[in-house]
């Protein structure tokens, strides 16, 4: 796992690009410690810097930026290529290519590229991974990421200083500090509404994400704007959905055979490598397979809280201790919590109101210690049907065939419940098994409550489980408080024509992963990771998997209100049932209960008159509201996470 920069400009001198990409390595220090490069190409008008963190090939062989052995493309990568031993192989019996200076899958890539061309490589490679790659004789830039969006990639045009940038993460105003980056309405919107920045927006205007699944071709010439060429090489929308009609039995042991081979080949790395293990269905299936194929004990790494009521760590102990893995977990306290949060998310440079983040902060600390790469549980939600929402469905869209008028009451008197309110609504549902033993119970319901708005389609009361439910506007322009715009674009991809077969599970699942997953737990998992020097592999993204789900029945997925049941059945061969035959919960924390209390002081500083003004774009009297009905005991807490990180994160730019 890497960083890296790149800027191509014919007006900036040699000089100013060496200074800017070494800054550029002092920032991105933390994706890769281990060494650094610097490689000017294009009669110096093109620049690449690298950040490595060393995983396989330790030695100098590995270290980028990387020349072909023909000396045409040079390369900056990040990530990590799998199955790159078989496309070895394939490129010494095929090509009788035997020119290796190492053993890295750098190489590996930069030889495909070489040989084959980079759309029968992309096609080919099986991993994770983000790079830069200059074609010397065609003078073109590629640039790619992987199919689901694991690695980041981010790229724009500077019209100041006539200069295109790309990196792994958002520093371009760090880097250029003259330079006026302005706040993306959209990406803003994005972050208050769904609590991430979707599609290829940036909290800046136009900066851009490079989508999951895409490679651009860049040509520059001087003078002109530079000429940019996308094609998706892979879509999750286009991939086989032809219903196999193997039984339940023969398909958990497919899955164990699948499981078996991704799970040894992504362990496999010349360093340590352990997992995250929270004790909930995925990462203890993934834990148990990596200790099944693991020649020695594989470290598993938990976290905790001293509130009960979101600690899964006693759950992580009892499956690490069936599986004889060498667990360590850590307890935050209340005392972590107030002298570490500013700092903690003072590591996104690009907002992301996931409070989850913290806690995957804190596991990828302590896993660090012992480990330079662990494997998660990562999109086992979205590729096997996991979430409540897809679970629950059918039973919550019943809600939705009230009648009209009922539903006028319902949302009139049950809306905007304080917590005291709920509670005695929660005592009454827990007598009903639908409800019976709910992690959070209280945020389910009022999540459910607050979405009984006669005034929505069907559509759009399935959209608004994605989307925090607020119908003040936050905005001083009132066109970017509107939820229209992102329930457009969701509707366009639910009407999308190859998912007509689909269910409504079915549909909302695709509607995750490439929104959701992409741009809110995968960008979670590897900016809390990477802020620690860890790589984290995520076995259930790997392609073939994701294309044998597609096939599967969807009551092998959910069932009886349950779901994941083909992964359920698979761990009941490798654990006993008691340590999985619970409620989900995850990596969690009481963010709504710590900003009214030890984080309190630190809350009331953003979110006051002068600091939310500050931005010139925030409504300071609606957002006093929303926070002030939070500390009365209305549970707003996702939303007013959201605007802390943002209001944190303007701050923390304005001061650097």
């Amino acid at each position: 796992m890497c960083g890296f920069f790149g800027l191509q400009s014919f007006e900036l001198d040699k000089n100013e690009k060496i200074i800017v990409s070494k800054k550029a390595i002092k920032l991105l220090n933390t994706r890769g410690p281990d060494s650094n490069g610097i490689d000017l190409d294009d009669n110096d008008n093109l620049i690449f810097s690298h950040n490595r963190l060393s995983i396989l090939d330790l030695s100098p062989t590995g270290n980028q930026p990387m020349l072909s052995a023909e000396g045409s493309i040079l390369i900056t990568f990040n990530g990590e290529i799998y199955n790159h031993s078989e496309i070895r192989y394939e490129l010494g019996k095929k090509n009788n290519f035997k020119k290796w200076n190492g053993s890295s899958d750098t190489e590996t890539l930069l030889q495909a590229i070489e040989i084959w061309g980079l759309e029968k490589t992309l096609e080919k490679v099986n991993g994770m991974f983000s790079f830069a790659a200059w074609d010397r004789k065609k003078k073109c830039l590629y640039l790619a990421r992987d199919r689901f969006g694991e690695k980041p990639l981010y790229y724009g045009w500077l019209p100041q200083n006539k200069s295109f940038v790309f990196s792994s993460d958002l520093i371009f105003d760090k880097l250029f500090s003259s330079i006026k980056f302005e706040i993306n309405e959209e990406g803003l919107s994005d972050l208050f509404h769904l609590n991430y920045i979707n599609g290829n927006h940036t909290i800046y205007k136009n900066i851009y994400k490079l989508d999951p699944g895409c490679y651009s071709k860049i040509f520059f010439k001087k003078n002109q704007i530079p000429e940019l060429k996308f094609r998706n090489y892979w879509k999750p929308e286009n991939q086989n959905r032809i219903r196999t009609n193997i039984n339940p039995i023969e398909s958990v042991k497919i899955l164990d055979n699948k499981l078996s081979d991704i799970v040894k080949k992504q362990i496999f790395a010349d360093v340590e490598v352990g997992t995250f293990l929270s004790g909930g269905i995925d990462s203890t299936l993934i834990t148990a397979k990596a200790q099944e194929v693991s020649t020695k004990k594989i470290k598993s790494f938990c976290i905790g809280t001293e509130d009960k009521t979101y600690d899964e760590s006693k759950y992580a102990y009892n499956v690490a201790k069936h599986l004889g893995t060498d667990h360590e977990e850590l307890i935050l306290s209340e005392n972590n919590i107030i002298s570490d949060i500013p700092s903690i998310i003072g590591n996104l440079n690009e907002p992301l109101g996931d409070s989850s983040f913290i806690p995957t902060y804190y596991v990828s600390k302590l896993a660090q210690k012992k480990v330079k790469v662990v494997l998660t549980g990562d999109a086992g939600d979205e590729v096997f049907g996991g979430y409540n929402r897809y679970t629950k469905l059918k039973h919550i869209s019943k809600l939705y065939k009230l009648p009209k008028v009922f539903k006028k009451i319902m949302f009139s008197s049950l809306s905007n419940l304080g917590e005291k309110n709920i509670n005695h609504i929660n005592i009454f549902l827990k007598l009903f098994p639908f409800f019976k033993n709910e992690f959070y119970l209280n945020e389910k319901i009022k999540k459910v409550l607050d979405r009984i708005d006669p005034n929505l389609n069907f559509s759009e009361f399935l959209f608004s489980f994605l989307v925090n439910r607020n119908d003040l506007n936050l905005f001083n322009n009132s066109i970017f408080a509107s939820k229209d715009r992102i329930y457009k674009i969701f509707s366009y991809q639910y009407s999308n024509d190859k998912m007509s077969s689909s269910s409504l599970e079915e549909k909302m699942m695709f509607m995750d992963t490439i929104n959701y997953l992409p741009n809110d737990i995968l960008f979670k998992v590897d900016r809390a990771s990477m802020a620690n020097s860890l790589e984290t592999r995520a076995p259930f993204l790997d392609k073939d998997l994701y294309e044998f789900s597609l096939g599967l029945p969807l009551e092998q997925k959910i069932k009886n209100s349950k779901g994941k049941v083909i992964l359920r059945d698979l761990l009941k061969t490798k654990i006993p049932n008691n340590l999985i035959d619970r409620p989900k919960a995850g990596f969690s924390i009481p963010i709504g209960n710590w900003i009214r209390k030890p984080l309190l002081d630190w809350s009331e500083n953003l979110l006051s008159k002068k600091n939310v003004e500050n931005s010139g774009l925030l409504n300071f009297k609606n957002i006093n509201k929303i926070w002030n009905d939070h500390k009365k005991g209305i549970d707003n807490s996702s939303l007013i996470w959201s605007i802390l990180i943002f209001q944190n994160w303007l701050i923390n730019r304005k001061s650097n």
